[in-house]
C-alpha cells in the first residue's frame, strides 16, 4: 500500500462564516467520512492555524502571505493501493466536492527520493 498526502486548501477571500447549524452539519459529515474511511486514514492530520513562518534561504518571514489566494487549512495522510483509490477517497471528502467554491485538495504520493 502507498501513502498519499492530502493537502486541504481554502480561499483567503470571500469566505462566508457558516451558521451554527451549518457547522454542526459539516462536522457530522466529516465524522461520517472519517468513519467510512477509517482503515485508510492515518491518524494525525489536524487543522492548521492561519499563521506561521516561512524559512527560505536562511531567512524567516511571516506566512502565509496576505497576497496568497489560498491557504493550507489542513492535511491528512491516507493509505491506498494506488492513486486512483486515494482520489476516490478524497472525492467523498465533505465540502471539497465543488459545493464550496475555491476549496481544493492536492493529493501527492509519499515516498523516498530515487
Amino acid at each position: 500500500m502507498a501513502k498519499f498526502l492530502c493537502i486541504y486548501r481554502e480561499p483567503t477571500e470571500n469566505r462566508a462564516k457558516p451558521s451554527p447549524e451549518e457547522m454542526q452539519a459539516l462536522q457530522a459529515a466529516w465524522y461520517t467520512w472519517m468513519q467510512k474511511f477509517s482503515s485508510a486514514i492515518v491518524p494525525g492530520g489536524d487543522g492548521l492555524k492561519h499563521s506561521g513562518r516561512v524559512l527560505k534561504a536562511g531567512l524567516v518571514t511571516d506566512g502565509p502571505y496576505v497576497e496568497a489566494k489560498e491557504i493550507i487549512a489542513s492535511f491528512a495522510v491516507i493509505q491506498a493501493d494506488n492513486y486512483d483509490a486515494a482520489l476516490a477517497i478524497a472525492r467523498e471528502c465533505p465540502g471539497y466536492d465543488g459545493s464550496w467554491p475555491g476549496y481544493s485538495i492536492e493529493i501527492r504520493e509519499m515516498g523516498g527520493y530515487a
